[in-house]
């Protein structure tokens, strides 16, 4: 398959200007100047999880350039990786330096996402998924994991609404409101669990989002982990608890996305 070198190289743009925002996030203390400590230590994992997508980015380009169906699932895994944070970053970061950036790789990310969906001929991809064997247990999987989110999220939320109480989260973070549980309650929750049915009935569209969304859950999961140990090296509470939840998420992420990558021609 190919994708248009115009995608490829604004695709590698936005891995330069995740890295430059990134990076300057981490050692430019003024950029987080105004957060609180808590909402501070998860942008300082966020940035390192940005990091670390925007390399896997940059060695997608190369093997989506040769034609690797592999690396062009991947690749898409890694642009919604990238799409989520910065409109966080974007909405809820105060005012800095940064913010035509993040506008820039939420506008690049999407438009070159679009862009290259809307070009590709989807059905012409069903047989590189001719011998995949992981649907079920891939969907199980997703299936779980937005279930478990769900279930912490609500379990925050509907107390506090009942109550006609803020939030912990929203408290510590001093936002108005969760832009976390915004996305993932409205968009990526029900996209995992979309794709779970998917699988189970062994669609195409289904197999099309596995890898992207297991990819979503482990560029996530690495930002989640690395903000509990910043939050640690701060001297906030950390919960190991959590700690141990999202690497096994990441870990069995991973594990599938090889599995399912194997079988992917």
């Amino acid at each position: 398959m190919r994708i248009s070198k115009s995608f490829l190289w604004l695709s590698g743009l936005v891995a330069c200007l995740v890295l430059i925002a990134s990076s300057t996030g981490l050692f430019l203390k003024s950029i987080y100047a105004r957060e609180t400590m808590s909402w501070t230590v998860q942008a300082y994992g966020q940035d390192i999880a940005n990091i670390v997508a925007a390399v896997a980015l940059f060695i997608a380009v190369y093997f989506v350039s040769k034609g690797s169906v592999k690396a062009f699932l991947v690749w898409i895994g890694v642009l919604i990786a990238l799409i989520y944070p910065y409109i966080i970053y974007a909405f809820d970061i105060h005012f800095n330096s940064l913010f035509l950036m993040y506008v820039a790789i939420v506008g690049l990310s999407f438009y070159t996402l679009l862009g290259s969906m809307i070009r590709i001929n989807l059905n012409s991809l069903q047989p590189s998924f001719s011998a995949t064997t992981k649907a079920r247990p891939v969907g199980v999987f997703l299936l779980l994991v937005a279930l478990l989110f769900s279930f912490l999220w609500l379990s925050e939320d509907i107390p506090a609404l009942l109550t006609g109480k803020i939030p912990q989260s929203v408290t510590e973070s001093g936002l108005l409101t969760s832009p976390v549980h915004v996305l993932d309650l409205g968009l990526y929750l029900p996209a995992m669990i979309i794709t779970a049915i998917l699988l189970w009935r062994r669609k195409l569209l289904g197999y099309i989002l596995a890898i992207p969304l297991l990819v979503f859950n482990i560029l996530t999961g690495i930002g989640i982990v690395a903000a509990q140990f910043a939050a640690s090296s701060k001297g906030l509470a950390a919960s190991l608890g959590v700690e141990l939840f999202i690497a096994v998420m990441v870990v069995v992420s991973l594990l599938l996305s090889v599995l399912i990558l194997r079988e992917v021609k």
